[in-house]
């Protein structure tokens, strides 16, 4: 399965993990992902400059939001972590199908706090600043859990919307959001499912903290745009680590003159 790490698979996602299954030896280590939530509808919002509506596009309708658990579950090792944001009308069914389907255990819901959340009528509604995730973890053996805080671990993250030309998908979700949860979830060298990579950001998070990834997405010009944007954060990392050993060669070089004289 080498040939699938640190790449993106463009395919419907439950056709792509059955394949992986296959290959009884081939398990993740996490799974951190954003399906579709269903919540796309019309809307006014696209007037307001530099806004976009929540009419996401088909894909974001009629979703299921179960069916594609089944096989995840197949590819998560035990003691597994899953992280699924969603709308949080879908979060309570997706946790009480894992939990009485496979017997997982729903560890906490996590918050994204947006720094800069989608305009809302302030006079008639609260603004909609966050997005919750659930994290659940696959019986059979002992979670990860890197605490980064020196207290507590609070599960509520702050970060600012992608927007600009950072921006590649409708629901991308910021890298300081997905590498925080990689750093606690995962360790250095573990393998992380995203069935629903969109732009690639988990992927990109991933390799930004020595972890791998697998990514899977529906949308053959998302599914491009993911796999440029990694090759491009790839070649940039090999770059930059090449000038990094080259400046230390020359540092232990000069070390080395400065004791033989």
């Amino acid at each position: 399965m080498a040939a699938v790490i640190n790449k993106v698979i463009n395919g419907d996602c439950v056709e792509v993990m059955k394949e992986l299954a296959e290959d009884s030896n081939f398990l993740v280590d996490a799974i951190i992902t954003d399906p579709p939530y269903n919540i796309s509808k019309k809307n006014n919002f696209h007037t307001m400059k530099g806004r976009k509506g929540i009419d996401f596009g088909e894909w974001d309708k009629g979703f299921n939001q179960l069916e594609w658990l089944k096989y995840a579950n197949e590819l998560l090792k035990p003691g597994g972590s899953i992280i699924i944001f969603n709308c949080w009308k879908n979060l309570g069914m997706i946790a009480d199908y894992l939990e009485k389907t496979f017997k997982y255990s729903v560890k906490d819901i996590i918050r994204w706090v947006k720094q800069n959340p989608m305009p809302r009528n302030r006079d008639r509604r609260y603004i909609t600043d966050y997005e919750f995730a659930i994290w659940l973890v696959k019986p059979g053996d002992k979670w990860v859990f890197n605490r980064q805080s020196a207290t507590y671990e609070r599960p509520e993250i702050k970060a600012s919307s992608p927007n600009g030309k950072v921006r590649q998908h409708p629901t991308q979700k910021p890298l300081e959001l997905m590498e925080h949860l990689i750093k606690i979830h995962t360790n250095e060298g573990d393998i992380i499912l995203d069935p629903f990579i969109g732009s690639g950001s988990t992927g990109v998070a991933a390799i930004n903290l020595k972890r791998k990834f697998v990514g899977i997405e529906l949308d053959r010009n998302y599914c491009a745009i993911a796999n440029n944007r990694i090759t491009k954060w790839i070649n940039e990392n090999e770059r930059k680590t090449g000038q990094m050993n080259l400046f230390e060669k020359e540092i232990e070089n000069e070390q080395k003159t400065t004791r033989e004289i």
